[in-house]
């Protein structure tokens, strides 16, 4: 049995984008070195933006920095009216196009936390986009991939790689879309036609802004699942982070790796399957996951990370096919604080096999 984990006020602050925690005591010569450091720091930022400066293109709603292949959309801060994001070449703040600058990559955290864009197309020239750039992208119902991109692809709104090892984004409000999709409103193609998806979308499903949320999202119970494809091998990270509608996420055995926050904050998720043959769950993978009350982590785990499965309350025991603690690496806090019902420390059991359904 683990060792009881006394929590702290400190513990519970804890920020899983950036793994803060308060420090509470900062002494003289503490200070000292810290002044430091912040007089080097602030020198380095402002050599880094003397140099972008040189190699920036920047508006008040979209920043650019060029780079090998073209240019790299840096970060995007959208109003009310931005519903519609493109990410194929450089605009300026009116939308014009200069077809000169093919945008080629997407940075981390570019437009993280957006709060009115519907949806994204992705151009033919874009050849990465870093893990989080559209975290907690709240309204984000589909991301649309250019058919001539070499490297992406997506299927229903939902972003793959070009062969489907990989899914990257399950947008928050995806599960809109595939019902529309099903009840026969045309899957946009452009900015005109998102327009007219998203006139028909209100028109059969009502204004979700005067409706009541709960009989709202009724209509869409039926997409509250989401099955992934045999092909993919890594979910990637933050792919369904905070999809708190989805109930359950069919993971094949196929999967070899989920990433960090991958499923971070599914708080509608009612059970979780970790299938045999996943390799490796990134730090908080399933944290937050407050309702689901069983989870089996499979012997082919060889690595667990930090805050794992932090917060998911509603489990008493983490149940593993590891033979002991020694067979599998684990990170700090991996496993929940503790049980609501029993007010115990969680704790891992070894050696054990899957539940039967």
């Amino acid at each position: 049995m683990a060792d009881k984990i006394e929590i702290s006020k400190t513990e519970l602050l804890y920020d899983p984008l950036f793994d803060k925690k308060p420090d509470v005591e900062m002494k003289g010569k503490r200070n000292s070195v810290f002044k430091a450091l912040f007089i080097i720091i602030i020198a380095a930022f402002v050599g880094f933006s003397l140099y972008f400066s040189f190699n920036s293109i920047s508006s008040d709603k979209y920043t650019y920095r060029e780079n090998e292949t073209g240019y790299t959309l840096f970060q995007f801060v959208g109003k009310e009216d931005d519903i519609i994001l493109h990410v194929d070449y450089v605009r300026n703040e009116s939308g014009e196009v200069d077809t000169a600058k093919p945008v080629t990559e997407v940075r981390e955290f570019s437009m993280s936390c957006n709060e009115y864009v519907r949806f994204i197309f992705i151009g033919k020239n874009v050849s990465e986009i870093q893990p989080h750039c559209f975290y907690y992208t709240k309204n984000l119902m589909a991301v649309i991939v250019d058919p001539d991109n070499q490297f992406y692809t997506s299927v229903d709104g939902v972003l793959y790689s070009k062969d489907m090892k990989e899914i990257i984004l399950h947008p928050m409000r995806n599960h809109q879309f595939r019902a529309a999709l099903k009840d026969g409103v045309t899957a946009p193609v452009d900015e005109s036609t998102a327009e007219a998806f998203l006139k028909a979308f209100t028109e059969k499903y009502g204004d979700e802004v005067t409706a009541d949320a709960a009989e709202y999202e009724k209509q869409f119970a039926n997409e509250a699942f989401y099955r992934i494809p045999d092909s993919v091998t890594e979910i990637e990270d933050s792919c369904f982070s905070d999809c708190e509608v989805l109930r359950y996420v069919d993971i094949p055995s196929s999967v070899k790796k989920i990433g960090s926050l991958a499923f971070f904050k599914c708080k509608g998720f009612e059970t979780v399957t970790i299938p045999d043959g996943v390799e490796s769950i990134g730090s908080d993978g399933f944290s937050y996951c407050e309702k689901v009350t069983y989870i089996y982590v499979p012997e082919s785990v060889k690595f667990i990370g930090h805050h794992a499965f932090y917060g998911n309350l509603g489990c008493e025991k983490i149940y593993l096919g590891a033979e002991n603690e020694d067979s599998v690496e684990t990170g700090e806090n991996w496993l929940p604080k503790r049980s609501p019902t029993s007010l115990k420390d969680v704790e891992a059991v070894y050696g054990l096999e899957r539940r039967a359904n």
